[in-house]
This record gives C-alpha cells, sequence and structure tokens, in this order.
C-alpha cells in the first residue's frame, strides 16, 4: 500500500512540476519580443565577451609564467593550473607580483527587475509550502 501512495505521490509531484516549469516559460522563457528577455540575452552575450578576454588574458599569463619560470631554470616541470603556476611564480620572484584579473560573471552584466524576483519567489513559495503540506499530511 505503501509503494501505491508514493508512486501516486510522485506522479502527483511531477504533474505539479511540469504544470510550472511550463508555466514559467510562458511567462519568461518565450521569444515574444519582451524586455526583459532581450536584457537577458543582451547580458548573456556580454558575458561571453567578457569571458573569452578573461580567457586570453588568464592564457598570456600563465604561458608569460611558464616562459619567465623557465627563462630563470626554475622550472621544475611546466605547470598545467594557472592558479598553482601564479602562485609559485608569486613566490619565487617578489619583484613583480602578478594578479590575474577579475572573471567576468552573469551578475555583473544582468540585473532582474524587481517583477522577475516576485515571480522567482512566490512560485518557489508555492512549490515549498505545497511540497511542505503533502510531505506532513501523507508522510508524516
Amino acid at each position: 500500500m505503501a509503494t501505491v501512495a508514493v508512486i501516486v505521490g510522485a506522479a502527483i509531484v511531477n504533474g505539479i512540476a511540469f504544470t510550472t516549469g511550463n508555466a514559467l516559460y510562458d511567462k519568461f522563457g518565450r521569444t515574444d519580443g519582451s524586455e526583459e528577455r532581450a536584457r537577458h540575452v543582451r547580458a548573456i552575450e556580454d558575458l561571453q565577451k567578457a569571458s573569452a578576454e578573461w580567457n586570453q588574458k588568464r592564457l598570456e599569463t600563465f604561458d608569460f609564467i611558464n616562459r619567465s619560470v623557465k627563462q630563470k631554470y626554475d622550472a621544475r616541470d611546466t605547470f598545467d593550473d594557472v592558479d598553482k603556476a601564479l602562485e609559485f611564480y608569486n613566490q619565487t620572484h617578489p619583484d613583480g607580483e602578478i594578479v590575474l584579473p577579475y572573471r567576468p560573471v552573469l551578475e555583473d552584466f544582468y540585473k532582474p527587475t524587481p517583477e522577475h524576483n516576485y515571480y522567482e519567489t512566490v512560485v518557489a513559495s508555492i512549490i515549498g509550502g505545497v511540497s511542505g503540506y503533502v510531505a506532513y499530511r501523507f508522510i508524516v
């Protein structure tokens, strides 16, 4: 009997999850020309450009460190991790400390509108409340 209850409960939760997901997609996911969607797409494009530039600078720094360490005959082996290479270089060459640039993240380019935050909070609260009620009612 418990197995049937678990299967039915899982089916209900699954149905709620898909219905909620579709509702969220209808509200935010369609490309209906909404300003929020356009802002998000522009932010993702800006993030991709900034990430590509950051990766290029990171590789240039990595190559510089490997060349510098080899030139000074301090090379034990070629580094595979930029962070370890940078730490070793800064320890062995205190004359000029090298710091990697800040890694760009989506929050640098996109701030959700208060309406988006409101809907996100409402959906999470409803799903949490219903799940808590179902768990309390049927499991306990």
